[in-house]
């Protein structure tokens, strides 16, 4: 319970105890005055009065007490958990969450032209030193890491993205003291961390970007201090690379994406979410599946964003493996519903989907005729003969072939009657 609550949830005690308070009082005047009049004792009365009155002032002063305690003990709470979600318990960075705020904070004041810079910092091999010096060796280093980043960078905020990604948010945008300031954290991890005895040389690769030279809002300026990161681990690891614009040309974002997707599909970095589909009236009949990208460091990744990409190499098989067995696993959950999954132009010039699509069946005992395999108008006035063929091989599976529908307005889908 937050502590406005906690007062509000008192608020009414406090009122009940000073009307409580004031009949007692009263009360306590009246005895005294009735006595006065029928002659009796003063002394009597006026007791019969304290004593009621100190009553009164004795509950008062409990339900103080109580409620001070109660309010000092909800603020402990809230404090408690306001740590709890801004600091990453093992390392003692800001988490993610906190990062993010902080980030987005500090860009909203660009209008009065203060600056920012942005530091992506990841802590190279850090796989192979847990699997050589153990995870709780890794812990250290990632924990001393952090530390010598908040050292160095005093005026800066420190957080945990995910793993071994860290970012540094500094409050100023001269890149000659963040070009120094970063050597010196490098060199810092390169003296290394005691580890039974020995000095184990640690290295980190890090990426920048500068707002507003180079992004004014949070996600690109992300974005662009990642692709710097990239660029500093393609280039041998252990440096320091600043954003520049050629970066930004199609082979070196898309060498990015492709890293980055093809180990999100391991990480579970991806979810399948569902839209309905509806017939003509407007009963569901079917759900739509779309990949998101939840990205460690960008947040929510749009489909538009990553399908092109995957659709120039072969992760576009991986892609629609991952989709489809998300799919069958999630069949369950919706009785008398069949599934719809978007299958990629570039999957159906090759003849493993009709293959994967066979297997992936076979391992977890689903029924093709649960699921539709959805193609574009695009695909289909272009399909080949070899493509047809495939649709056909689908079909005879016992999957339902189906043409999203577009521009319509609402989630329909025709069923195609030329199309096998």
């Amino acid at each position: 319970m937050s502590i406005l609550a906690t007062i509000k949830d008192h608020s009414g005690r406090i009122y009940r105890g000073i009307q409580f308070l004031l009949v007692l009082s009263i009360a306590a005047t009246a005895l005294g005055a009735a006595g006065l009049v029928r002659d009796s004792s003063f002394t009597s009365a006026l007791i019969v009065s304290m004593v009621a009155t100190g009553l009164a002032l004795l509950v008062l002063m409990y339900m103080r007490s109580s409620v001070v305690q109660r309010l000092r003990s909800a603020a402990a709470a809230e404090a408690e958990k306001h740590h709890f979600l801004a600091v990453d318990a093992m390392t003692g960075a800001m988490t993610r969450r906190y990062v993010l705020e902080a980030l987005d904070e500090r860009l909203g004041t660009l209008r009065s032209r203060r600056e920012a810079s942005l530091l992506l910092i990841d802590l190279d091999h850090f796989k192979q030193l847990n699997d050589t010096f153990g995870h709780q060796f890794g812990d250290l280093a990632l924990a001393h890491l952090v530390k010598a980043a908040e050292r160095i960078f005093a005026d800066g905020v420190v957080g945990r993205l995910g793993g071994d990604e860290f970012a540094v948010i500094v409050p100023h945008g001269n890149l000659a003291v963040i070009n120094k300031d970063a050597r010196r954290l490098l060199d810092v991890m390169r003296a290394g961390k005691s580890h039974e005895g020995k000095i184990v040389p640690l290295s980190i690769s890090i990426g920048v970007a500068l707002a507003p030279a180079h992004a004014s809002n949070t996600t690109e300026l992300m974005l662009l201090a990642d692709l710097a990161l990239y660029e500093s681990k393609a280039g041998g690891r252990g440096r320091v690379t600043v954003f520049d614009e050629e970066m930004l040309s199609d082979k070196r974002y898309r060498r990015l994406v492709e890293r980055e997707l093809r180990a999100a599909i391991y990480l579970g970095e991806l979810d399948l979410h569902y839209q309905p589909i509806v017939d003509t009236d407007r009963s569901t009949f079917a759900l739509e599946g779309l990949v998101r990208w939840r990205h460690p460091v960008r947040g929510l990744i749009s489909p538009a964003d990553f399908i092109p990409i995957a659709e120039r190499s072969t992760l576009i098989d991986m892609l629609g493996e991952w989709v489809f067995r998300r799919a069958c696993a999630d069949i369950a959950h919706f009785p008398g519903l069949r599934i719809s999954i978007n299958v990629s132009g570039e999957q159906l010039k090759r003849d493993e989907i009709v293959t994967m699509c066979d297997r992936v069946l076979r391992e977890t005992g689903r029924l093709a005729a649960e699921f539709i395999i959805e193609i574009t108008e695009t695909v289909a006035t272009a399909a080949t003969p070899e493509i047809l063929k495939r649709l056909e091989a689908l079909r005879g599976l016992g999957f339902h072939i189906a043409l999203d529908d577009f521009g319509t307005g609402h989630c329909g889908i025709n069923y195609l009657k030329t199309l096998p």
